[in-house]
Formats: structure tokens, sequence, C-alpha cells
């Protein structure tokens, strides 16, 4: 070979070996890169951030009737309708609550005691407040009328229990459960047990003369009809309504007024009609004037 194509040999050899390094650093810079890619930890992808911190970023208060009202709407309602003075703070009374055991069985422990607030309202002689206050969220709409409740209505209502015993009546015999039945603080019709004396009367017109304990003890208005007097005054009412005499355009209570069973003298209203001479002959006006209720009249 000659000296030409032995130098053009050599130098394309280099040049083969040059572009070859370049190729060989090339594919060590990929395979690291790769390699350097696997080799690398998987980096997580970032999740929504829970928002915790405001729910329990408050001060703890007691709860709430409306709170408590949340779960026990029965008892919320009842007391919201029924419960008096008892329209306070649950958690005044109940300071122990949402622990009850049945493990435990600690009902009595953690449920409010009446006496706490009350004491022994009633006396010693009532210690047990449940036995007639059967629901402390109504304490007094839907008191018990039991047997056991009616042998002491006197200890409370003592003025009512020394009327009936002061102003003996058919009523002091009766029980007063026999009236005041179905619930405490019931208050009956009179017509329950009794007439009325007239077809249009009604509970006030019998209040308006007969005081219910004291029934005998009756007093009235100057506004009481006739009819009312007649429903006991039968014959009476009977001679009025069919006299001819002025009387009969008299109320009763015109005559007997202040009290019942009151009976008037006529000078009250005549004075005086006849002279000396005839009054001293018949001194009682009833010897000719027979009947005050039905007069000899004119026209009769």
């Amino acid at each position: 070979m000659d000296f030409r194509k032995r130098k053009t040999f050599v130098l394309g050899l280099f040049l083969l070996l040059i572009v070859a390094a370049f190729a060989t650093g090339a594919i060590t810079e990929t395979v690291t890169a790769q390699t350097t890619q696997q080799a690398a930890p998987a980096q997580p992808t970032p999740k929504a951030e829970v928002k915790t911190s405001s729910l329990y970023s408050g001060e703890i208060t007691p709860m709430s009737p409306n709170e408590c009202g949340r779960c026990h709407s029965s008892i919320y309602t009842l007391i919201k309708n029924e419960g008096g003075k008892h329209q306070i703070e649950c958690v005044k009374c109940h300071t122990k609550y949402h622990a009850y055991s049945p493990v435990k069985q600690n009902w009595d422990q953690i449920m409010p005691k009446c006496q706490e607030c009350h004491g022994l309202f009633h006396g010693q002689k009532f210690p047990v407040c449940a036995q007639c206050h059967g629901e402390p969220h109504a304490p007094k709409k839907q008191i018990t009328a039991s047997a056991e409740l009616a042998k002491a209505c006197g200890d409370c209502h003592t003025k009512v229990s020394t009327e009936l015993q002061q102003n003996p009546s058919k009523h002091t015999l009766v029980a007063c459960g026999m009236c005041h039945h179905d619930k405490h603080g019931y208050i009956p019709s009179c017509m329950e047990c009794h007439k009325p004396h007239s077809a249009d009367q009604t509970v006030k017109d019998c209040l308006a003369c007969h005081p219910v304990h004291k029934p005998l003890m009756i007093s009235y208005g100057e506004t009481v009809k006739n009819d009312v007097c007649g429903g006991c005054h039968t014959q009476v009412l009977q001679k009025i309504k069919s006299t001819v005499s002025k009387h009969g355009q008299v109320a009763c209570v015109k005559c007997h007024h202040s009290k019942h069973k009151y009976v008037p003298q006529c000078q009250e209203c005549h004075g005086q009609p006849h002279g000396e001479v005839v009054l001293k002959k018949f001194p009682n006006c009833l010897q000719c004037h027979i009947d005050v209720h039905d007069l000899p009249a004119k026209g009769k």
C-alpha cells in the first residue's frame, strides 16, 4: 500500500473511532438517566386537605334547651306548653346526663331530686313528690288524680276543707274525687250532678248564688231572674206567673233581698196603707190579703 492510501485509511479509522466514542457517551447518558428515574422514589399525589380545625376550635358550653330538644323533642314540647316555672335550662336540674349505664344501674344516682330545689314543699307527710307530680316536666298540669291523692286534698287545699266542714251540706259528704275526677285541677259542671233551675242556666249562674263548697250559704244579686228561684220554689213561681196582681210584675229578689229565705215585711214597700182603726183590728196584712204571691185582685 502506498503512502497516500495508508494516510487515507488511518484518517478514516480515526474519524470512525471519534464517532464511536460520541455514540457510546450518548447511550451511557440515556441509560444513566433512565436508571436514575427508576431508582428515584415515586412522589405521592397531593390530597385535598381535610379542614377539621374549625370544628373543634370553639369553647365547650353547657347544652341549651334547644340542643337537648333535638333528641328529646317530646319533653321539649311538654315543657314549652305546660312546664310553668320549670321552663328553665335543662342542665340546671340534669347536671349529669348521657351517663346512664345498664351495667351500673345508676338511674337513681343521675336523676335530679325535687328536694334539691323545693325541699319538702308539702312537709314530712309528702316526701315522695312523684306520687302526685308524676310528670316533672309539667309539674302542675299533669298531677295524677289517684286514690292516694284524693285522701290528702285537704292538706294542700286547707281553705276549701275548712269551708266544707264549717258549712255542712251534702257536698261535705262527697269525696273530692267524685267531682274533681279524671285529673287534678278539673273543674266540673254543676249539671253533672244537679238539674239546672232553668233551661238556659249556666254554671256561672249557679255560682252567682251557690258558693260551691258551702252551697247552702246562698246569696244573689238584683239581676237574678224569677225562673232561677222557681227551680226550687216551683209552686210560688206558678202563682207569680199567673196572678193578675201587681206582685206578678215584681222580681223575687226585690222583696227577698239581702239573703236567701229573707221574709220581708209588707210595710217595707207599702208603708201604712190603712188607717189606725183598720190596722188595729187587722194587724197582720195576711188576714185579708191571704197569699202575697197571689193577692186578691180585681179581675180574678
